[in-house]
């Protein structure tokens, strides 16, 4: 009856086709077996039994796979005494005896326990004993939970709501969700196991403010605002560009990959706006006034919004209105690889331990319809990346490429220093390595630069993990603050060859980078794109360039967009959030004096705000006065801090988190930074920045100077 099954999912799913197609033999002969016995005869076991097996062929999973169904009806294996680390106060501890070679790769000594309860209770040194006690697993039993994929909540939105995830219980996969994150997010926080998961609703600081009360945007009714189209062409746009003159064009680029990672608000399609009259709970088209110099906008009437689909049940009189993220709060390399493993067979290959990519004119790049790409000038290649986004612009297409590569870069090193793992602890290994790299990225070179000398104030350093902080994504950073990085975006782009000239193609305008992959495999790959962006300083983010504003598709201002969706979600004013970060509350338009220093731009709020309660926080905080050191004003340094700390501190998975890597395993992370990855995985790149957010002011440093993670510290 196995048998059946198994060839009846061979045959309807292409996920179990490939993958074995390219496994080895499995393993049929006591496989796992636990000190008592009990044994998985089968390497096959836990995939067996997280597709539901152990129910579905009880008899032959009850005898065959006793460990992975749980089945085992043997006594306990006597226990002996170890001692912990004496970093961990010498204390004893009873656990099964260890097997000399399971701790080889590991100094000290390393207590092993007999079940994964006992790691939970003392995580400190999870790590090494999870692994001495042959308790690692990679594969998560999804069969017992209700799972959410994008596809799934794409078609609930026709109904007019989205659902959330369920709540799962955690002690099922204790074992996996130990070593490994869960792809949504879930049980990561074991003690709540929804913080910080996909397919959740977003929080807030504060209530939102509804011009109805619960779900009508904010001066929709009461016109007590100006139109967001007038307050981001009075206000936002502007032609002038004001560069850094250290930091480069890749600072913005990260900004968006991290974006991409941590959030997707559900929308609502186009299609509800099919006129300039508004649908209040679908669509708020944004009118185009007389004083509008765009033409072509004033041939349109209006800019047409969609608006963010409502969690079900929200938007009602005393429940109001709230939007759900698609992606995990944590910095986990999800716009990789997703943020359910429903979606996983669409990036991964097979069950082996490698991302799916595609080699075309002696590149690898990621997965994409070969067939709509048979020459340069009809290509229309859409990249397969874990975030549907990856497109949208050839920078960001471009590090979805880079991240692709370093997965399979590590996958293969750790295959060869551990023949005998599965395809499924290599992909778990590489996606956990990978995920502490972004981390290390993001803390130790990206966000200094953007929080400057505020950072030891709204992050701080790292005190440990703490489970009661809830790291879910608040819906004014991912609504208003953090599209400061909107501000950053350049006209023009060049690409660069080995040489430092232009190659032979050119640079891009930005409209000529938007959804325009097949540059990346037609137009040299990814290479001239990043050596591009290290060499331009990056702009300061306090104004937006005309090719969003005025320019982008020709019926799309950024801005307008970033206030009016402000707006829809109710986020308070900026006066308030200046009010929640420390500072006073303006009373009058010369009171934000001690952020915003010009007069001009003061005026100018003035001019168009009726008071200071009423300045959308978008357009207050992205017209502040820079933080010293950084790219960002106070108020925008308050609310991306507040994220980020809680994104990390409420992270049980943070690379520096004692016992989700060996002390070892951790040196070597700590060698990360982003010019070592673009080293590591671009096609001809052999010098790089020595910091790669900074633009190289000499000579660009050799690649073989920089430090390297050593992957034999994964060695078993």
């Amino acid at each position: 009856m196995l048998l059946r099954r198994l060839v009846l999912l061979m045959v309807l799913g292409q996920l179990l086709v490939s993958t074995f197609a390219q496994l080895k033999p499995p393993v049929t002969s006591n496989f796992k077996c636990a000190r008592n016995g009990c044994c998985d005869q089968h390497e096959w076991c836990r995939f067996w039994a997280s597709i539901g097996e152990c129910r579905g062929n009880s008899d032959w999973m009850t005898a065959n796979c006793q460990l992975a169904c749980n089945t085992c009806t043997a006594p306990p294996a006597p226990p002996v005494q170890v001692t912990l680390p004496s970093t961990q106060n010498a204390q004893q501890q009873t656990a099964p005896a260890q097997s000399a070679g399971a701790s080889a790769a590991f100094n000290g000594p390393v207590a092993t326990v007999g079940e994964c309860g006992a790691v939970a209770r003392n995580q400190t040194h999870a790590a090494e004993t999870l692994i001495a006690s042959g308790l690692v697993n990679p594969i998560e039993d999804v069969s017992i939970r209700t799972l959410l994929s994008i596809d799934d909540v794409t078609r609930a939105v026709a109904s007019g709501c989205v659902p959330q995830l369920a709540l799962g219980d955690c002690q099922k996969n204790l074992c996996y969700h130990l070593s490994y994150r869960s792809f949504d997010g879930s049980c990561n926080n074991l003690q709540q196991p929804l913080f910080g998961a996909a397919f959740r609703p977003y929080i807030r600081h504060m209530p939102a403010e509804y011009d109805n009360g619960f779900s009508e945007p904010a001066s929709f009714s009461s016109g007590i605002r100006p139109s967001p189209r007038e307050a981001s062409r009075v206000l936002l746009s502007s032609g002038q560009v004001v560069s850094h003159d250290k930091f480069n064009s890749l600072l913005m680029q990260w900004g968006q990959f991290m974006s991409h990672d941590m959030a997707k608000t559900t929308l609502q399609p186009t299609a509800n706006c099919p006129s300039c009259e508004p649908v209040p709970s679908k669509c708020i088209p944004v009118k185009i006034t007389d004083k509008d110099t765009n033409a072509n906008f004033k041939d349109r009437k209006c800019l047409k919004i969609s608006r963010s689909a409502p969690v079900c049940g929200t938007g009602n009189p005393g429940k109001p209105r709230e939007q759900l993220n698609e992606n995990t709060a944590y910095i986990d390399g999800s716009q990789i690889y997703g943020s359910s493993s429903k979606d996983l067979h669409k990036f991964r290959d097979g069950r082996t331990g490698f991302l799916k990519m595609d080699k075309f004119n002696n590149m690898l790049v990621l997965p994409f319809d070969h067939s709509k790409c048979s020459d340069a000038s009809t290509c229309s290649a859409s990249f397969v990346a874990g975030d549907i986004r990856a497109n949208l612009f050839i920078g960001l297409a471009s590090m979805h490429v880079l991240f692709a590569r370093e997965h399979n870069r590590v996958a293969t090193v750790l295959q060869g220093l551990n023949p005998s793992w599965s395809g499924d602890r290599l992909f778990q290994e590489a996606r956990k390595i990978v995920g502490a790299e972004i981390q290390a990225v993001t803390y130790r070179e990206f966000l200094p630069r953007i929080l400057g000398n505020s950072m030891p104030q709204v992050i701080g350093p790292y005190k440990g993990y703490n489970p009661s902080v809830d790291a879910t994504i608040a819906n004014e950073f991912t609504t208003s603050a953090y599209r400061f990085g909107h501000g950053m975006l350049l006209e023009r782009y060049p690409r660069t060859s080995e040489n430092g000239q232009d190659i032979p193609q050119g640079g891009f305008n930005f409209g000529e980078g938007v959804f325009k992959s097949n540059k990346i495999i037609f137009e040299g790959g990814i290479d001239p794109i990043l050596r591009g962006f290290w060499t331009t300083p990056v702009k300061r983010p306090h104004r937006m360039t005309p090719a969003i504003t005025e320019r982008m598709f020709g019926t799309t201002d950024l801005g307008t967009l970033n206030i009016m969706r402000g707006r829809e979600h109710g986020i308070p004013s900026y006066n308030k959030w200046r009010g929640f970060c420390g500072n006073t509350v303006a009373k009058t338009f010369d009171d934000l004096k001690d952020h915003i220093l010009d007069n001009n731009i003061r005026g100018a709020l003035a001019r168009n705000y009726p008071s200071p309660d009423e300045v959308d926080l978008y357009v207050g905080a992205m017209v502040e006065d820079p933080v010293v050191g950084g790219l960002v004003g106070s108020t925008l340094a308050c609310i991306v801090g507040d994220q980020f700390k809680r994104s990390r501190d409420g992270d049980r998975f943070y690379f520096e988190n004692p016992g989700i890597f060996t002390p070892a395993q951790l040196a070597e992370l700590k060698k990360t930074s982003l010019s070592r990855i673009i080293c590591d995985n671009g096609d001809h790149i052999t010098q790089v920045p020595a910091s790669g957010f900074d633009v190289p002011k000499g000579n660009l440093v050799a690649c073989s100077t920089l430090p390297a993670m050593d992957l034999t510290k994964w060695k078993e």
